[in-house]
């Protein structure tokens, strides 16, 4: 067989047509994440020092999806104080697959620290971690509860 020329016809064209044609993709849907949504439960205060302000209490947190930052979500962290709820802070946390849980570093005047929370089936767990100059680490709090105690508004 003799091959007297060779027709090469651009990727994306169809015989015949000026304008290359497009090929449209199903846009890639990412795995919700399990920490979604609102959690409701009880956190107990492990008193140490710089952490005046912590204290056993009904809490509430709705973590929302931040669809421009992958593996981050937004905490709205809000207590329970005579059957309100009060708005305590907002923060980032991101996913952290190498630890399984979900982290965001925090800094106040002559604290700094480390809140984490893990998911594990229905139960939710966070801590924060001060970092203090003087000693390496001492928890100041943690809350565990299960995520079908979810707030009735």
């Amino acid at each position: 067989m003799n091959v007297i020329g060779l027709i090469v016809q651009p990727r994306g064209c169809s015989p015949g047509s000026k304008r290359p044609s497009r090929r449209l993709r199903a846009p890639r849907r990412r795995r919700r994440p399990e920490i979604l949504g609102i959690w409701k439960g009880t956190s107990t205060c492990t008193k140490v020092d710089l952490n005046e302000f912590c204290r056993d209490e009904t809490v509430v947190y709705n973590f929302v999806d931040v669809p421009e930052q992958p593996a981050t979500v937004e905490l709205k962290a809000a207590r329970i104080i005579d059957n309100s709820v009060k708005p305590v802070y907002s923060l980032y946390v991101t996913y952290r697959p190498e630890e399984g849980r979900w982290t965001s570093e925090f800094e106040r005047p002559q604290v700094r620290g480390i809140w984490a929370y893990a998911v594990h089936g229905d139960e939710l767990t966070g801590t924060a971690t001060v970092l203090l100059a003087s000693r390496s680490c001492a928890t100041s709090r943690r809350s565990g509860f299960p995520k079908d105690q979810v707030l009735a508004h």
